[in-house]
């Protein structure tokens, strides 16, 4: 009767915990807010001074290509678990810690990455695009542990494959191989932060590639004209939201085959006429403006391999 007891009570700590051993539950400190803890952190990291400096991160950002040794692709197939347990240890959140010119506060401005050498993470070009209202500021990473470390060196920027390689502070990061090994039906997993939710994990599936402008107009038409190239994009049925850009999508041999870029909501034209019913000739426009689909799309591994030297690919 004891053991039955403590057995119960053994069970219902674990019913209570909804979770295994060893997995997070996360706090959610609502959107738009900044995570105390990871700005206290940078105001350390600031206040013993070696962060570089703005100007000399914006002159590396000039460069377009890098020498770096990648891990090799894997080709063992992992469980699901697993495959979330890697995308968590490589996933970090990226961007910049800067000070406003509306309220002279220190604020974050996060979205994803992924770790491609134990001291390198890739990202979205767009994500390390400066903050327009930032008087000062310094590029960051911080994995879902909550260390954070300096972005101390731009290795590879190309705006026009919205691609980026960063050189952190840290030698203890978990990396993820590159693979361009992928075609449509492949189960592909993200871990991201949409919209601050951090931790989200999704399943989906590779839809097709793609290649058509960005939807961020400006900067990017601009990027493109100038590089004569555009990326190609690798559309997926996970889900992601602001917040995700730069997360890793991972197969299931655990390589990383690209990174969260844009979202599109297709809506209903509401200019579009049809007959209420099937057996009606009215013409009237239907009020309604629901969303018909929404396409997911990443930027593939190529586009970031692109960014080695040759040889070091």
């Amino acid at each position: 009767m004891r053991w039955f007891v403590i057995l119960l009570f053994l069970a219902s700590r674990q019913m209570l915990c909804a979770q295994a051993p060893g997995v997070p539950v996360y706090d959610e400190v609502g959107d738009g807010v900044d995570d105390p803890k990871l700005l206290a952190a940078f105001q350390v990291m600031r206040e013993a001074g070696g962060l570089p400096s703005l100007e000399v991160l914006r002159g590396q950002m000039t460069r377009t290509t890098c020498r770096l040794e990648l891990p090799v692709a894997s080709k063992a197939e992992l469980p699901k678990r697993e495959l979330w347990r890697r995308a968590r240890a490589a996933h970090l959140r990226v961007g910049w810690a800067y000070r406003c010119t509306k309220c002279d506060e220190w604020h974050l401005d996060l979205a994803g990455g992924y770790a491609v050498a134990k001291n390198v993470v890739a990202t979205c070009g767009h994500v390390v695009q400066e903050p327009r209202n930032m008087k000062e500021g310094s590029l960051v990473a911080a994995d879902d542990e909550g260390h954070v470390f300096a972005v101390v060196e731009v290795l590879a920027l190309n705006r026009a494959l919205d691609s980026a390689l960063l050189r952190v502070g840290a030698e203890t990061l978990t990396p993820l191989p590159l693979s361009a090994d992928v075609v449509p039906g492949d189960a592909v997993y993200c871990f991201s932060d949409p919209m601050g939710r951090q931790g989200f994990f999704s399943e989906g599936i590779v839809n097709r590639f793609v290649r058509r402008p960005f939807l961020r107009k400006k900067e990017a038409a601009e990027a493109v004209a100038a590089a004569g190239v555009q990326p190609v994009f690798v559309q997926v049925s996970n889900d992601w939201a602001p917040g995700s850009s730069g997360s890793a999508l991972i197969d299931g041999f655990g390589n990383a085959i690209g990174h969260v870029s844009e979202i599109q909501s297709v809506l209903e034209d509401p200019r579009r006429r049809r007959p209420a019913k099937a057996d009606a000739k009215s013409t009237r426009p239907e009020p309604s403006r629901g969303t018909l689909i929404i396409f997911h799309d990443a930027i593939g591994a190529a586009n970031v391999l692109s960014l080695l030297e040759k040889g070091e690919r």
